[in-house]
This record gives structure tokens, C-alpha cells and sequence, in this order.
């Protein structure tokens, strides 16, 4: 097979959720011919060496290029790397192998470590060794990254992967930054990559892939680990994208909301539509070798724990490496209190050999008072800094709502992130009013100052009544918080406060006005800002699950499972404890469900072994679990978030994957460790009875498929190297 191609541009063929988030450890190429998911090369950056005076070294076959010449290069590093001069930045958790080191290129500390400083932009690409994919017909890149580049509100830099098969003299670029503005670190969604280069690799012996960054950045970093090729599957139908947005009644769409109250719901439209109604969309992207045949979008829309509805888009036949976008015609329009959970899943007649990237969860919370358009968990804060022309006292930033029925407002509520305690901060909430198209300030509260007690919270500050203002009616509002701080070095101050800045939810409606030019702008950070309205008549409580994986803990010897103990303490019932928590399925899961919670409270709790304070997780002083309560509740959980006295904190087994999962017969195991090590691979029913065991002994990556005849029903796979327990479930369907 024979492959060309010119210089072309691809965007990223990110896949959302991998059967596989961590890459396998062995460096390596092979030509056998092997099936879908096989690993035709991979490695793990463990280039250490101890005879090199800068302590690793560059395998054969890789290059790294300073390309203007600037001193940028790309670096192995094993721990921390140094951000200016003085603090370090860890490499993040989900780097599976980061002990035994990975690549970065740590833009920040080479502009500054010679104390001067400096804004010299990085150019830099590191390459691969060749790589045979010459028997190979589907050739897919896995890897996982994490980046943050200066500076906030626009897009510096380009931070790509490039691809070639003839020493560089024709590139296939794919974009890695996803449209992420800068000063944000890596979404989620985007730290495991996983992209198709069939296109281009699929038949070559020699591929290379390259990490490149150039263009406009002088600081902050990219790092990566955890680089392989694998084979693309026949069958693989991805849910690449997708979109949940809430009918305005205007005739469009008016973003993503997250909360809403059941009295601003239901009202016939302005224009045209009912508003509240959800609208589903989804992009899907044909991965595998076959064709998808009548490739869809299916929505499962579930309230409170239970089914009440499932809906599929149209079909399509969508042709390999193809893509194509999915809507659901009909909205769905919630019409009591609840928290829906909308499941994603995309499907096709001819199967799904690889099921964990075809599906994804949406949420949407039905109440009584709050209106918020983003989620309660905040991965950055956000302010008007790094904007030119932001970040000074009496700057705001907020989010816009629109307001259906007339109504009461009581108050504004934000998740205050962080603040800068030497500009002795302070800050108000501000309700704006759009008015033929001016926004004139409406409402407000009083101005308090920041302290300790504020910091990674909600604060919610009523607004100031006066008998009429807080009547709202229908139209277009935004709510604001206004932010003041001190600064010796800027007669104009600083904003001193940053809010929450939710990055996992769409942005839609979000703003800032600047006090200097006084300006209103635009902006990508959706800012946790919302408003409460005086309204009643949701539930004020509800059930929580409280469930927690106690496995490496029973591995260690510290948690014996029908001697030993576990239950749930915390402000819910006066930290005396539950009741024992169970473990009915024998998984090492245990769980309890505990009624009568206060809904949208934040409840702290911890877990207990044997109810004793000296046996709870984080005992000696760490924090506590927090969690806002909702309608519906189902907490998953790791004891002691998996540290343990027993073992060594490194895991052993750094990748465990079962697939396809679930099956209708034969499934595929795949398993790597950090260290050759014995392995136990045992099957076992739900009575616990074991249907299948193997033993193999001082492996590094192994590779079996289990094909018993088993019967329809669950079962629990478990790896044992002697120190360490891996579990996953498999269903047989």
C-alpha cells in the first residue's frame, strides 16, 4: 500500500472518552499484522540515565529541533519542572508513567531562569524515531498532554502534532489547543488523546510524529507522556463532540444552562418554541475501517435515577475517517422539579467494537430558585486581568440570563476561586438591566470584604430591595460582580478577586465591563455567577449514595473485608456515623444510602474504618470531602483518595482495559505494569464463584482474550501482581 499526501491542515479527531486513557509502557515497533487496539509501537519517556551528566538521554532516532534558534528546546524531565525562578509546577495525575519521566517543553522557565526575564517566544519540535506501520491499514495516536500558555482571553500560540512519512518534506498537522483560549490549563475532555492518522500512516514504514509549538507564547509550558500507535479497529463510531442547548423562545437557542427554575419554564415562546426545551446535537466521527451504517445519535433521558424517555436522531451512513453532525428534532421540556441526566450514545447497525468512546452524560437540575448557567465544580478562576485594558478596581465580569415570566429576585451567588489578600479585596453583585439595548445598573448589594472563610466557596449576597426593583420582568439581565483591590504599583488597582471559571460546560452570555474605557466585552470564561429568586415549592431533601472503593486498601491488608468495617461521618448527621456501609456485588465497592439530606446545602463528610477518627481517611488534619446536595445523588468515591500504608503509592499496574465491555461472548484483556511482574487474571460470577483463572509470569504488557461460553449476566475481572488488586466489571450480554 502506498501513501502521499501534501502539506494539509487536519483538526483534532479527539475522541472524549478512551477505552484506554493511559498509554502502555514497552518502547518498541513490530510488523506482525495484529488486531484492533493492538500496539504497533509505544513508549513512556523512561530515559533516564544516570552516566549523562544532565542526568537522561536522547534514545537513537529522536530529534529535538530548536527552530529559531532562541534556546527552546524540548526537554525530559522526571518530576517537577521549574516555573520561573524560584516555585515548580508537578505534572499532573492522569500522566500514568510521570516517575519515570516525560517530555516538556517549559516555555516560562527558559525565558526566566537567568533572572533577567524575558518574552522571547518558544519554537520548538521534538520527533519520533521512524516508525513501521507498512502491514498496518488503520493507525491511531494515543497520548497524554497538558499545557498552559500566557496569556488570558486569546488564543497564543499553536500547540500541534504533526505527522510524516517522508523525513519532514510533507506535514499532516492536527490542532491540539481545541480553540482553547490561553492561561487555561487542559480541559479534561482533551488531556487523553486519541487521534485517526490513517489518512496519512496506514501502509508506511516510515512515520514519525512530531510535537511541535510555535508562534506568539513566551511562557508557561506543554508537557506529554504516555505515546503510542496502536491499530484502529473495523467497527469504532465516535462521539466527538456534542451539544445540549435550551430553547430561549426567541427562535434560536440561547446556550447551555445547567439550573433552572421550574416557574421561568414551560412559557410559550416569544418567537417561536416553549421555553426550557432541551435540544440534543452531537458530531460523530466514523474511526474504524468499515463504513457506520445508519449512524445515529441516541439521548436516554433519565430523572432522578429512573428512564422516562429515549429519542434517536435521524440515521446516516457515515464512510471511515468521515464525520457527521446528529440532532434530535424534538426537544425535551422538563415539567417538574428533578435532576435529569441526559445519556449520550452513538450508534450504527453494523456494532461497536470499542463502546467506552460512544457515550457521555449531560445534566440538568430543575428547582425552585436558582438560575445558573454553569456547573459547581471550577477547573480556573477568572477576573478582567490579562485582558488589555482589565484588571483594575471596579472592573466586573458576569454571566446574561434572560428572565420569561415576571418574577422575584432575592440575590446573586458566585463561587469566589481565589484573591490577592495583599490588595485587601472586596467586592459587590451587581444586577444589570438591558434596556433597548443599554445596560443600565439595576440592583446591587452590599460591598463586603474578602476573607479566608470565602476562599473556594459560594458566597451569596442578597440585593438590596426597595419595594419594586426586585419585580422583575420579562427580559434581558446580567449579573455582574464588581471587584476592587489595591495595588502599590497601579494608581488605577487591581481587581484582587478572581471568580470561578467553569470550562467543562459550553460558554454562552458571558461578559466584562472595564471601568477605564467603560466598555462591555465578550468573553470565553463561563464566569460561576447566578441569581436566586424568591420562589418556592422543590424539595428541601433528598437521598444521598455514598459509595467507596475500598480495594486498594484490602490489598494493603488495612481493610479486611467481613471483619473490618466502613462507614460515612460528616456534617449531615453531627460526624457520628452511619450505619455500616455494604458490599453486595463482592467488588470491593461498599455503599450506603442515607435519606433526608438538606437539598442544595454543601455537606462535608469522611469515611471511617471500624468508626474510628485515628482510621479515617485524611486523619491527620486533611481536608474534607464537600459536596452540594442535589435531587438526585450518587457519590463515587475512593477511600483515602487510594493512598494506603501497605503499598507502594506507584502503581504497579499503570494501564487495566477490558474490551468491548460489554460483549455478547469473547472479550479482549489488555494489562501493563511499571515493573515485570506475576500476574493473576482472575474471572469470577456474581456468586463469587471463579470461571476462569490464568497465571503468567514476569510480563511488562500483556494480551489475552477470554472466550468461555459464559452466560448472560455480570462478572468482576481481577488482576493480582501480589501487591497491588485491579477490578473492573464486564457484562455479558
Amino acid at each position: 500500500m502506498a501513501v502521499t499526501f501534501g502539506q494539509v491542515q487536519h483538526a483534532a479527531k479527539q475522541v472524549l472518552t478512551n477505552e484506554d486513557a493511559t498509554a502502555n509502557l514497552n518502547s518498541g515497533s513490530s510488523n506482525q499484522v495484529k488486531g484492533g487496539g493492538d500496539v504497533i509501537w509505544q513508549t513512556t519517556f523512561n530515559w533516564a540515565d544516570e552516566t549523562n551528566p544532565r542526568g537522561w538521554s536522547l534514545p537513537a532516532g529522536w530529534d529535538i529541533k530548536d527552530v529559531s534558534g532562541t534556546g527552546f528546546p524540548w526537554m525530559w524531565v522526571k518530576d517537577t519542572i521549574k516555573w520561573g525562578t524560584r516555585s515548580r509546577v508537578n505534572p499532573p495525575s492522569f500522566f500514568a508513567t510521570k516517575d519515570d519521566g516525560f517530555l516538556c517543553l517549559p516555555i516560562q522557565y527558559l525565558n526566566y531562569n537567568d533572572g533577567v526575564g524575558g518574552i522571547v517566544p518558544a519554537d520548538s519540535y521534538i520527533e519520533t524515531p521512524k516508525i513501521d506501520c507498512s502491514t498496518k491499514s488503520s493507525v491511531v495516536v494515543k497520548f497524554s498532554t497538558f499545557w498552559n500558555l500566557c496569556c488570558m482571553g486569546s488564543r497564543t500560540g499553536n500547540i500541534e502534532m504533526q505527522v510524516t512519512t517522508d523525513n519532514g518534506g510533507h506535514l499532516a498537522t492536527y490542532d491540539l489547543q481545541y480553540n482553547i483560549a490561553a492561561n487555561n490549563g487542559t480541559p479534561e475532555r482533551y488531556r487523553n488523546v486519541e487521534l485517526n492518522i490513517s489518512d496519512v500512516a496506514a501502509g508506511s514504514p516510515n512515520v514519525q510524529i512530531r510535537f511541535y509549538f510555535h508562534g506568539g507564547s513566551y511562557a508557561y509550558y506543554w508537557m506529554i507522556d504516555d505515546l503510542k500507535l496502536v491499530e484502529g479497529y473495523a467497527n469504532d463510531l465516535v462521539l466527538e463532540d456534542y451539544w445540549l442547548d435550551f430553547d430561549g423562545g426567541v427562535g434560536a437557542t440561547v446556550g447551555q444552562i445547567n439550573y433552572w427554575p421550574l416557574s421561568q419554564m414551560g412559557i410559550p415562546g416569544a418567537v417561536s418554541g416553549t421555553v426550557g426545551g432541551n435540544y440534543f446535537k452531537a458530531a460523530l466521527l466514523n474511526r474504524g475501517s468499515n463504513d457506520s451504517e445508519n449512524a445515529r445519535l441516541q439521548v436516554k433521558v433519565i430523572k432522578n435515577g429512573t428512564e422516562i424517555q429515549t429519542d434517536a436522531s435521524a440515521s446516516n451512513t457515515i464512510w471511515t475517517l468521515e464525520r457527521d453532525t446528529a440532532n434530535i428534532e424534538n426537544p425535551f421540556l422538563a415539567t417538574d422539579y428533578g435532576d435529569y441526566r441526559y445519556d449520550y450514545n452513538a450508534v450504527a447497525d453494523n456494532g461497536e467494537e470499542v463502546p467506552g468512546n460512544n457515550t457521555t452524560s449531560m445534566h440538568f437540575t430543575v428547582n425552585d430558585t436558582l438560575g445558573h448557567r454553569a456547573d459547581f465544580t471550577a477547573e480556573a478562576g477568572a477576573g478582567t486581568g490579562g485582558w488589555v485594558g482589565g484588571d483594575n478596581a471596579g472592573d466586573m465580569s458576569g454571566v446574561g440570563y434572560d428572565i420569561y415570566a415576571p418574577c422575584e429576585i432575592n440575590s446573586i451567588t458566585a463561587f469566589i476561586n481565589s484573591f490577592n489578600a495583599t490588595q485587601t479585596p472586596s467586592f459587590q453583585y451587581v444586577l444589570i438591566k438591558e434596556i433597548d439595548g443599554v445596560r443600565e445598573e439595576w440592583m446591587v448589594s452590599d460591598i463586603v470584604d474578602v476573607d479566608s472563610s470565602m476562599l473556594k466557596t459560594w458566597v451569596t449576597l442578597p440585593l438590596s430591595k426597595d419595594g419594586e426593583t426586585e419585580f422583575l420582568t420579562p427580559g434581558t439581565y446580567d449579573t455582574m460582580i464588581r471587584m476592587w483591590g489595591n495595588d502599590v504599583n497601579d494608581v488605577n488597582g487591581a481587581n484582587g478577586v478572581n471568580v470561578g471559571y467553569d470550562m467543562t460546560t459550553k460558554p454562552s452570555r458571558t461578559l466584562m465591563y472595564q471601568i477605564i474605557n467603560g466598555n462591555w466585552y465578550g468573553t470565553d470564561n463561563l464566569n460561576m455567577i447566578g441569581f436566586n429568586l424568591n420562589s418556592k415549592g422543590g424539595p428541601t431533601q433528598a437521598p444521598i449514595t455514598f459509595n467507596v472503593d475500598m480495594t486498594k486498601h484490602i490489598a494493603s491488608g488495612e481493610f479486611k473485608p467481613g471483619t473490618d468495617f466502613v462507614d460515612v461521618a460528616g456534617t449531615f448527621n453531627n460526624w457520628t456515623g452511619s450505619a455500616h456501609l455494604t458490599d453486595p456485588e463482592a467488588d470491593g465497592i461498599y455503599t450506603i444510602t442515607l435519606t433526608g439530606m438538606p437539598v442544595s446545602k454543601v455537606i462535608e463528610y469522611k469515611y471511617r474504618i471500624n468508626g474510628s477518627w485515628e482510621t479515617s481517611e485524611y486523619a491527620n488534619g486533611g481536608p474534607n470531602r464537600k459536596y452540594t446536595v442535589r435531587y438526585w445523588n450518587i457519590l463515587n468515591d475512593v477511600y483515602n483518595g487510594g493512598k494506603t500504608t501497605g503499598v507502594d503509592p506507584t502503581s504497579l499496574v499503570a494501564s487495566f482495559s477490558v474490551y468491548p465491555n460489554p460483549t455478547t461472548g469473547a472479550f479482549s484483556i489488555e494489562i501493563t505494569n511499571t515493573v515485570a511482574s506475576n500476574l493473576i487474571i482472575t474471572l469470577t460470577n456474581i456468586q463469587g464463584q471463579i470461571v476462569y483463572q490464568n497465571k503468567v509470569s514476569g510480563v511488562l504488557n500483556h494480551q489475552e482474550t477470554v472466550d468461555n461460553n459464559l452466560s448472560k449476566g455480570l462478572y468482576f475481572l481481577t488482576v493480582n501482581n501480589g501487591k497491588e488488586v485491579k477490578v473492573q466489571k464486564v457484562i455479558i450480554q
